[in-house]
């Protein structure tokens, strides 16, 4: 809105008259800002061209925006711009110097865990040798033409980051019912399992973590939820509950907390561009304020179907097809799809329990730029060189002990020199510099992962600061005329640079910046040396466990692969990371090896008798100590040596009686210490049943995988010498499925709705009875998105929880004339049974009248 206030000098005049021709107004007032009155980025540099025709200079496109009213622009013109900051504000624009030497801080921050699925990556590794190698890895499409305002043919190339295959999904893993995993957003779904790669990747298991873990994660805005709208017209079985359950931000990060069993704070981020990079922000307070022991952070971006054709004149889309961050022929953004997650950790806990430490997050801060920007989404220069000194000095860095800086950096002509302007003011803290800072950006790789471009930068960023390498920043050639590369120490990397600075270790800062004026900025730095240790050479125990045989098969094969490709390695580090540091599951395997190429031989079946498999664990099992004649306190002792708390020994004197007692505890183990022909008796009983488990004490690691495989918990620390580590390994192989619904005439999300005889449906005969037990599976089926229901199959057990539960009590009320509570799924949760419960409630004359 104008306020019309008229010019006061001579250049506030000019600039009015130049604004009011170019704009086509009558008038403007000089506190008005040029891009809430009609202009906007082309314009601006008309506005640029005929300032230096009229006055005589020639300011850059950055300045311009800066300088967004007449008042402002002509003061910066005339060079009588103040200052107007607040005195605390002017502290913050510009640091005081600070040490630039390392050390660790009760404020510093572990990156423990990392996981991704970016374009052309399905995990980290894939991610990493893409960046390095300089991989371009957005998809491109045949060129498109449009008839322009003017009457011309102008022509885009459709482009997008795109993920490969992000509809599949494993729900039986995470306990999804098929209909479900339909209703979740893919990117939700996306995020559930880059979650729990990134914390097994961080070596914990969060059954068995003994302390609070959060997670702090956003996403983009869901266009599943206008496929469900769309669908949910042809098919009523959709509700608008399932859609906002499975669509909607506020559930993201507490579906994570439920599907892993995280205690800790659970919080939904969102802050456009920069919201996975708040979320770290958010994630390393939580842990500095003990909120919580370990943090998830990141973001998702999964939009689909994925909006490659949204070019427009104007815009911030690129019509070439590719991002050039810095570069003078950039033209815009290139979207992109994407999820990405860190688990963090208080570094000297991390330090003490042996986690593999990726890199230190010394310092960040978060802010925004408020009304000092050329428009709402339009970026602004003092809230970026705010936020970066304040990460800096949370950090207790100087600017100049910083050699990379990961920017946001998307390519577009006017917002690459502006963020470079805030980039020169934040780093001239005057300083001695001994080398460049190298500046790059992700989004040349893979797009703008929107609400996970800020986790792209990071994760790039943090194997870049572990592993002493700087990939590229792709498509850089010659710089952009409007960033002044002369006033500040930056340098785009255009190729892989080995990453040695001279005097200080290897720190970098990342930031990224949201359409409404959000800003985030870390600082990162290589991480401290392990601590020295005496290298075990002990027999180790390797156990798998996964959730079906061919996970089982697939995640054997993996850490084979690993194993021989990483001979580095140390085995017991490698035993422990699987020991305690992988959920457990029912199908489970073992090995005694006695040093890495062994193993090797050993996953890979060379040798088959020493690969051990099972999928008979379960929870809660008792023990029974088979001890010999002689040496039953020996055995007894060895037993304890095993962790094992006995409710019964039994030896080769036991009467019939006593083995048959023994054997009426269901799913009981014996643990044979020596006694043989006991074991023996035991299995050719009339009362074993395949719950039963017999182990033979052969050797105590031969045992401890026995107990393992029979699903008793172990205590594996005992079993290593010194303080082994946590090491990266391959994750879990999901066994995906196909989960998608598109908008259109296409088969519904469930199965027909229940017709049922009596229930207003039409039948062959008028008085025909309904089938009950028939409608209940109908309905079971219908709910839990599957094809066919065992009768006796337990409700919760095929993946229904409460909510579904009632929903299905709900529609069994609108068939049947009853009355149904939802205990009665908890009292009656098989087809079977809540059949009974119904016709028992009919004969009994409860049934409810129907008008």
């Amino acid at each position: 809105m104008s306020t019309h206030q008229p010019p006061a000098t001579e250049t506030e005049r000019i600039l009015a008259e130049i604004w009011c021709d170019i704009l086509e107004l009558d008038e403007v007032g000089v506190l008005d800002n040029f891009f809430e009155v009609g202009g906007y980025s082309m314009l601006m540099q008309l506005v640029r061209e005929r300032i230096a025709q009229r006055i005589g200079v020639r300011p850059s496109l950055p300045e311009l925006f800066i300088h967004s009213t007449i008042r402002a622009c002509a003061a910066f013109l005339d060079g009588t711009m103040q200052e107007t900051a607040a005195p605390e504000q002017q502290r913050a624009a510009r640091p005081e110097p600070v040490r630039s030497g390392s050390g660790a801080r009760d404020t510093d921050i572990a990156v423990i865990g990392l996981a991704c699925r970016f374009p052309g990556a399905a995990n980290v590794d894939q991610f990493w040798d893409n960046l390095v190698s300089g991989v371009d890895s957005v998809s491109r499409f045949p060129r498109k033409s449009f008839s322009s305002p003017g009457g011309g043919i102008r022509e885009y190339v459709p482009a997008g980051g795109l993920l490969t295959e992000p509809e599949w999904f494993d729900a039986g893993y995470f306990g999804y019912t098929p209909r479900e995993a339909l209703l979740t957003d893919p990117q939700h779904r996306v995020l559930l399992e880059c979650s729990l790669e990134a914390i097994e990747d961080a070596g914990y298991d969060p059954d068995r973590f003994p302390g609070l873990i959060g997670i702090y994660a956003g996403c983009s805005l869901s266009t599943y939820t206008e496929t469900l709208r769309a669908r949910q017209q042809e098919d009523p079985s959709i509700t608008s509950w399932d859609i906002l359950t499975g669509t909607t931000s506020d559930y993201l990060a507490s579906r994570v907390s439920y599907k892993l069993g995280l205690r800790g704070p659970t919080a939904n981020v969102q802050a456009a561009c920069a919201t996975s990079l708040y979320a770290v922000h958010f994630a390393a307070r939580a842990l500095l304020s003990g909120e919580c022991d370990l943090a998830l952070a990141g973001g998702t971006s999964v939009r689909l179907p994925a909006a490659l054709d949204n070019y427009r004149v104007g815009g911030i889309t690129s019509p070439s097809g590719t991002c050039r961050p810095f570069d003078a022929a950039a033209d815009g953004v290139i979207g992109g799809q994407g999820c990405g997650i860190t688990v963090l950790k208080r570094l000297s806990e991390a330090v003490a329990d042996g986690d593999h430490i990726y890199a230190v997050l010394r310092g960040s801060a978060v802010n925004n730029d408020g009304r000092e920007r050329a428009g709402f989404t339009a970026p602004g220069v003092r809230g970026q060189v705010e936020v970066i000194s304040a990460a800096q000095r949370a950090a207790d860095v100087t600017p100049s002990s910083i050699t990379y800086l990961e920017a946001h950096g998307t390519g577009t002509r006017v917002g690459d020199p502006i963020e470079v302007a805030g980039l020169n003011h934040a780093f001239a803290d005057g300083e001695p510099r001994e080398q460049p800072c190298l500046l790059g950006s992700v989004k040349g790789n893979i797009g703008h992962t929107d609400a996970a471009a800020g986790i792209a930068g990071f994760i790039k960023t943090v194997l870049a600061v572990e592993r002493g390498v700087i990939p590229p920043s792709l498509h850089f050639s010659e710089p952009n005329p409007d960033i002044d590369f002369a006033a500040g120490p930056f340098t785009v990397v255009t190729e892989a640079t080995q990453w040695k600075p001279v005097g200080v270790p290897r720190r970098a800062g990342v930031t990224a910046r949201g359409l409404g004026g959000g800003n985030a900025h870390v600082v990162l730095e290589e991480p401290p040396a392990p601590l020295p240790r005496t290298s075990g050479g002990q027999e180790q125990v390797l156990v798998l466990s996964a959730h079906t045989p061919a996970a089982l098969d697939e995640l054997t094969a993996r850490v084979a692969d690993r194993l021989d490709n990483q001979p580095e390695l140390e085995l017991q580090d490698v035993a422990w990371t699987l020991q305690v540091g992988r959920r457990q599951h029912r199908y489970r395997r073992y090995a005694v090896v006695h040093d890495l190429q062994d193993a090797v031989r050993v996953l890979r079946g060379e040798e088959p008798g020493r690969l051990v498999s099972g999928d008979h664990a379960r929870d809660g099992r008792a023990v029974a100590l088979l001890a010999p004649e002689t040496g039953a306190a020996e055995a007894e002792q060895y037993a304890r040596k095993l962790g094992l708390k006995t409710d019964l020994v039994l030896t080769p004197d036991s009467s019939d009686a006593q083995l048959e007692a023994a054997l009426g505890t269901p799913g009981r183990l014996f643990l044979d210490a020596g006694a043989a022909p006991l074991a023996a008796r035991l299995r050719e009983h009339p009362r074993w049943t395949a719950d039963h488990v017999a182990v033979t004490a052969s050797g105590a690691r031969d045992a401890l995988g026995e107990l393992w495989l029979a699903g008793l918990p172990v205590d594996w620390a005992e079993t290593h010498a010194g303080q082994p580590r946590r090491v990266p390994l391959p994750g879990y192989p999901f066994q995906r499925q196909r989960y998608l619904l598109e908008a259109g005439p296409t088969a519904p999300a469930t199965p027909a709705p229940v017709a049922v005889a009596g229930a207003g449906a039409t039948t062959g005969t008028d008085d025909a009875e309904p089938d009950t037990e028939q409608t209940v599976s109908r309905l079971f089926k219908q709910m839990l998105g599957v094809p066919d229901v065992d009768p006796q199959a337990n409700f919760f057990d095929l993946g229904g929880d409460s909510l579904v539960a009632n929903e299905l009590l709900g529609q069994l009320e609108q068939l049947l004339p009853v009355r149904l509570e939802a205990r009665d799924m908890y009292v009656a949760p098989t087809v079977r049974e809540l059949t009974a419960l119904i016709e028992k409630q009919l004969s009994d004359g409860e049934a409810v009248p129907r008008g």
